[in-house]
This record gives C-alpha cells, sequence and structure tokens, in this order.
C-alpha cells in the first residue's frame, strides 16, 4: 500500500540574525548565523518530526539553481522532507529574512523576497505535474503568506490543486498568517482568503491575524465566521492563552491552555503548533489532545532561539 503524502506548499527562506543576544544593537559589522526558515516550512518540519512516518512530507516550492539553492535544498532533505516536487527556475535566489529578538522574546523581521524563487512555483508546468501527482495527497497545507507572495494565475491554480485533493477526500489546511505588507490592499488579502476558506476543511489561525484582516472582536467570533463559511474544523489560537477549539464531531468549542514559559523567541510558534496539531489528528487524537500537543511543542519551541530547534530538543 502507498504511504498517503503531506504536501506543504510555500517559501523557504535564508534566515540571518546575529549571533549573540544584544549584536543587533552594535555598530556594524556584525555577527550573523544563517539557517533557513519559512512558514510553511517551518510546519513541515516539525510535522515530519512527529508523523512517525504515517505520511511521506512533501515540501512544495520553487528554488534557484545556484550553490546557496543547493545548500537550501540540501538542508530540506536533511530534515527528512522529499524534495521531487520542488521547481528549478534558472538564476533566481531564494529569499532572505533578517531577525531581531526582544529580551522578551518578540521578533522583527527584514525581508528581501521581492524576487525569491518561491514566487515563480505552480507555473502552468509545475501546477499540471503537481495535479497529475494528486492522488498521493492525503494533506495540503498552505498560508496566506503562500498566497501572497504569488500572482493571481498561481493563486488560481493552487486553490485549483486544494479543490482537487477535496475532491478525492484529503484534507485543505489553511492558516491565514495575514501580513499586511505582503498585500498591495487588504481587499485583495481578504478575496483571496475568503477563496481559500472555501477549499479548506481545517483551518488553523491566530486571533491577531484575523481581527486585523476580518475584523473578528474575539475568539468566539473568529470561531463561527470560519464555520459559517464551511470550515468542518477550527483552531484559533491565542498566544499565551492557548486556543479555542471546535471540530466537526464536538457539540461546543473547548478552550485548550498552554504552559506558561520564558519566551527567547517566538518565530515559528504558531508553525509548530500547527505541525503538532495536524500529525496528532493524522494519528487519531482528538481535537482537543492534538491542540494540547500542539501547545506543548509550541511552548517548547519559544524557548529556544530561531524557527527550528534541535532536534534533541523537541518535547518528548
Amino acid at each position: 500500500m502507498t504511504t498517503p503524502q503531506a504536501w506543504f506548499i510555500g517559501e523557504c527562506m535564508i534566515e540571518l540574525k546575529p549571533a549573540q543576544a544584544g549584536d543587533a544593537l552594535q555598530a556594524m559589522p556584525r555577527a550573523m548565523t544563517q539557517s533557513f526558515a519559512g512558514d510553511v516550512y517551518n510546519t513541515a518540519v516539525y510535522f515530519q518530526r512527529l508523523s512517525n512516518d504515517s505520511a511521506h512530507s512533501q515540501f512544495i516550492s520553487a528554488t534557484g539553481d545556484d550553490s546557496i539553492s543547493a545548500s537550501l535544498r540540501a538542508e530540506i532533505s536533511r530534515q527528512n522532507l522529499h524534495t521531487e516536487l520542488i521547481a528549478t527556475t534558472p538564476n533566481a535566489l531564494p529569499g532572505l529574512y533578517w531577525i531581531e529578538t526582544t529580551a522578551a522574546g518578540e521578533r522583527s523581521f527584514m525581508y528581501w523576497r521581492q524576487q525569491s524563487a518561491a514566487r515563480t512555483m505552480l507555473d502552468i508546468a509545475h501546477a499540471e505535474h503537481l495535479q497529475q501527482q494528486v492522488g498521493q495527497c492525503r494533506l495540503l497545507y498552505f498560508s496566506g503568506i503562500t498566497l501572497a507572495i504569488l500572482d493571481d494565475a498561481r493563486r488560481q491554480r493552487l486553490l485549483d490543486l486544494a479543490a482537487s485533493v477535496r475532491a478525492q477526500g484529503g484534507w485543505v489546511v489553511f492558516d491565514s498568517n495575514y501580513r499586511p505588507r505582503l498585500w498591495q490592499a487588504r481587499s485583495d488579502a481578504l478575496h483571496w482568503t475568503n477563496l481559500a476558506l472555501a477549499q479548506a476543511s481545517h483551518v488553523l489561525v491566530t486571533l491577531d491575524d484575523e481581527t486585523a484582516l476580518h475584523g473578528d472582536l474575539d475568539a468566539q467570533a473568529c470561531l463561527q465566521r470560519n464555520r459559517n463559511a464551511g470550515v468542518g474544523e477550527v483552531v484559533v489560537k491565542l498566544g499565551e492563552q492557548g486556543c479555542l477549539v471546535l471540530a466537526s464531531d464536538m457539540e461546543e468549542p473547548q478552550p485548550v491552555a498552554t504552559q506558561k514559559v520564558q519566551a527567547v523567541d517566538t518565530t515559528a510558534a504558531g508553525d509548530s503548533f500547527n505541525a503538532a496539531y495536524l500529525a496528532a489528528r493524522l494519528q487519531g487524537a482528538s481535537a482537543t489532545a492534538a491542540a494540547a500537543a500542539g501547545c506543548t511543542l509550541a511552548a517548547c519551541v519559544v524557548t529556544h532561539p530561531g524557527a527550528i530547534i534541535p532536534l534533541q530538543a523537541m518535547p518528548a
């Protein structure tokens, strides 16, 4: 029997950050560390670590043909993600971002991604190739950032792919991950997010993002709006307050608390939550148990610097 695949469609970028705390306040030149990260990529890495081989994880994007892109692909493979569905765009380069964190672990970013190779994924040939393989996809995951970096034609191909996965009985999972600076206008973000919701079986969203994009006043309003859009399973992430969960087999939404920790870097908190939640659900856990697993992993991730924590640091 063929092992089902989980497809994660998004961008992986070069991550640069000061090598030591406080370096960001010093005059140039600064010592830096370099790694690779991106919202969907982060989720794919953590999902693969937790999936117990219940699904082959495919990271789907586009990279260039340069030496840095080769290193990026090598790192994706080192994280046990499959790369054969990644497109190659000659002469394109990976996107890059600089990250700084405050003493409380809150992060800020500066991006150089306008010419990112990931923006070239889902051209006609790439999308047709994915459609030919769609029968192997048990779960398709993408975010509002994935939508934001694509042009309209590529966005539509992504949604067409999502529709194909749903038609075959697979899950389509969406995290709005709203970043205003990536969109020309909020109306564009609303338009494409609502189209994504129309295809989604599961949404895993953060209340702050949903308030900024949709005007939701609280978690209940956010949850209800998503259910009214036809989404069967909704998780609203609330940061230090945990999350609110409603699955199709639940009569009422359930709050799930998170651990109180001293955050070092909140990068990938939501991404890691999503990974643990989905891995647990695919292995048969209830929605509340899966949310508890998500909270546990996110609480661990924020106590380490960077988006991807060492494998040995993963919670039991």
